[in-house]
């Protein structure tokens, strides 16, 4: 079947890796279908809504979901849809984690009819908890620190226990740039996210969640994932599914990590200013250091991450 006349829901589209993903394959042909509620993302920009299928409902709504599904057939459904983040998820830990599972068990219930539809899920490297400097590999006990990270796990298993094959589970480490031209405005930041904002209100302090871990600097360590390659992974998954029926857990990360205080001196370097930094520990749950082993991911999915520099990227922020 031709690229153009395949179809691929992406629920949660909206979000920051949603219309960087819809973007992507709509530039290889793909027919795209969005669903978001909007909840934790503004609109979705206009070049790319001209271009695809969208529709605004909640999948969580277990009726709305049916009818949804009731007409419609897609040979790949990428899971986005969730809240995430764990500040964001705390606001309401009840709501939040109950929206994410009953948004994938409906998913999973009325989304699969066709038994040829493929699904990749978006899980998350919190999956793991605290970890320790090793490399982590997909089959390491799962020790969520937070109810992010346990929702994300009980996700994972309601997809693990509903559907005998046809999908692979990527645990997301930490995604950071762009491969679209136009920004997105985010409800939920990362690390980096905070950085630039500061930047731009000329507000050069920062609190780094302590110095006295035992990682190279003192400060927490995290695996960078450019979300150019991420896209990659998520079409070279769908590519394997279209050949293998299986059902995989793979890590998304670039297997080097970076402490949050080389970040910062990063952005220090490329605007030539200095940040006032502070170390008081804010989130005791935090993990403190944490890297993908991806040996799995680049031998199934047959790719090269690129290991790129914190320098490089920083500068998609500047």
């Amino acid at each position: 079947m031709a690229k153009f006349n395949r179809k691929i829901l992406i629920t949660g589209g909206a979000g920051y890796i949603g219309q960087n993903l819809t973007n992507y394959f709509l530039e290889k042909k793909y027919k795209i279908c969005v669903v978001d509620n909007l909840s934790t993302s503004k609109p979705i920009n206009k070049n790319i809504k001209n271009k695809i299928n969208f529709f605004k409902f909640d999948l969580a709504n277990k009726d709305r979901t049916k009818i949804f599904f009731r007409d419609k057939s897609f040979d790949l459904i990428i899971h986005l849809a969730a809240f995430s983040g764990v500040e964001q998820f705390n606001k309401d830990i009840l709501k939040s984690f109950n929206n994410n599972i009953l948004a994938t068990r409906n998913l999973v219930n009325f989304g699969f009819r066709n038994k040829n539809t493929k699904l990749i899920f978006a899980s998350s490297a919190a999956v793991y908890g605290k970890v320790s400097s090793e490399k982590i590999t997909e089959n390491r006990n799962c020790q969520p620190a937070n109810y992010y990270g346990l929702s994300k796990l009980a996700c994972e298993n309601i997809i693990n226990n509903s559907l005998k094959n046809n999908y692979i589970i990527l645990r997301y480490f930490n995604v950071v740039g762009s491969i679209i031209n136009f920004k997105i405005n985010k409800k939920i930041n990362s690390l980096m996210d905070i950085i630039e904002k500061k930047i731009k209100q000329k507000r050069y302090k920062i609190n780094i969640n302590g110095s006295k871990l035992d990682t190279n600097d003192g400060t927490p360590e995290r695996d960078f994932i450019h979300i150019k390659d991420l896209c990659k992974i998520h079409e070279n998954a769908y590519k394997y599914l279209e050949k293998n029926k299986k059902k995989i857990t793979l890590n998304c990360g670039s297997g080097i990590k970076y402490s949050v205080l080389n970040v910062v001196k990063a952005f220090e370097k490329n605007i030539k200013n200095k940040f006032k930094v502070s170390y008081r520990v804010t989130n005791t749950d935090e993990t403190k250091t944490i890297c993908a082993n991806i040996n799995l991911l680049k031998n199934l999915l047959k790719i090269n991450i690129e290991k790129k520099k914190i320098n490089d990227l920083v500068k998609d922020y500047l």
